[in-house]
């Protein structure tokens, strides 16, 4: 993902591109597109003044052509504002100014001046979008909210078998511009994966580790274009890949990222105190839910980059940075899910880093 500056995430420039309008029932058929939601997807709605966080603060917002197009016919003193409070960035976006780290048409009510005064059909696209994320793989999409948005983090962590909507769908890929072998592997991957995850009878650093073991074996048959492979499950394998050594080099690594706020970089250092000790049990269902959101968000993107490896890494530092925090003792798990989405997924540049060690 591309930042702006070291204090700001675009919040529309994410992996993925929000494109599809909002359900009127799960798996729906559109046309020839399949779109698949969670169960908590319909479910959310923006709290506005109750968040107890802001997506108004914090980014940089980019401001699409055709909603601009509209401002530029906004008349009277809150057109003038509209149309003076606009820049095009580094990046050749047109992005609105911030004011001290916030959106300049957030009032003193954390209220949007532009929904007060020309209504939601008139937001951007990235307001009215997020925290709704889209995974389009042409012929099925994929709709995730993100856990950036802390209401969206209530409802992902509170969640039962939500993902039961996603499973091997049975389309034809023959018109697609990627390999239809490959992605009908990575579906069935995919569900062997959740499979591993949602198997309660094994604690979740455990289920982690037989996770982190069969991405590999998926990963060589993907290196090796052998996507007939049929890739087993070893539940009993007992070998600990998460603490055969200390995980504080995790805590380096993302101390060495773009760190947006100073609350964050504190809560790392508390968190890295804890990085020897092993993560309590009673949190694996919030951990559970964290790593399904994980593998539909990404496991299937390796239909293009071939790294299923990558989304193992996510999950792993994850669970190692958020498990840490939380024995702290000082902070409520929809915060650390809140955060650590806005600090590292939310940003190309720490993104990369998943892709390097």
């Amino acid at each position: 993902m591309k930042k702006s500056s070291a204090s700001t995430r675009k919040s529309n420039k994410q992996i993925d591109i929000i494109k599809i309008p909002l359900p009127d029932r799960f798996g729906v058929i559109s046309g020839k597109v399949k779109n698949i939601y969670p169960s908590y997807f319909e479910k959310f709605r923006c709290i506005a003044d109750k968040c107890p966080d802001s997506c108004c603060k914090g980014w940089d917002i980019v401001v699409d052509d055709e909603t601009n197009e509209y401002y530029k016919t906004v008349g009277g003193d809150f057109g003038e504002k509209l149309n003076s409070l606009t820049e095009i960035d580094s990046d050749g976006d047109r992005v609105f100014i911030s004011q001290n780290g916030r959106c300049p048409f957030w009032n003193d009510d954390e209220l949007c001046d532009i929904y007060i005064n020309l209504g939601e059909k008139h937001l951007c696209k990235t307001c009215r979008e997020f925290p709704r994320l889209t995974q389009d793989y042409t012929v099925f999409t994929e709709h995730l909210l993100s856990f950036a948005c802390p209401e969206a983090a209530r409802l992902m962590l509170g969640s039962d078998n939500a993902y039961d909507e996603f499973t091997n769908y049975a389309l034809d890929f023959s018109e697609c511009d990627y390999s239809a072998e490959l992605m009908r592997f990575l579906l069935g991957a995919r569900e062997k994966l959740k499979g591993i995850f949602t198997d309660k009878s094994l604690p979740f650093s455990e289920r982690l580790n037989v996770a982190v073991q069969f991405c590999e074996k998926v990963q060589s048959a993907i290196d090796e274009f052998d996507y007939s492979a049929d890739i087993s499950i070893d539940m009993n394998r007992k070998e600990d890949i998460i603490h055969k050594k200390s995980l504080s080099y995790i805590f380096e690594m993302h101390k060495e990222f773009d760190i947006m706020t100073d609350e964050w970089r504190e809560i790392l250092c508390k968190a890295s105190e804890h990085a020897d000790e092993q993560i309590p049990e009673r949190y694996d269902d919030l951990f559970e839910r964290m790593a399904l959101y994980y593998i539909y968000r990404y496991f299937l993107t390796a239909v293009d980059s071939m790294d299923v490896m990558c989304t193992a890494k996510r999950i792993f530092c994850a669970y190692v940075v958020i498990g840490c925090a939380l024995m702290t003792g000082e902070y409520k798990a929809e915060k650390l899910f809140c955060l650590y989405s806005k600090e590292v997924e939310h940003s190309y540049d720490n993104a990369e880093y998943f892709t390097m060690f």
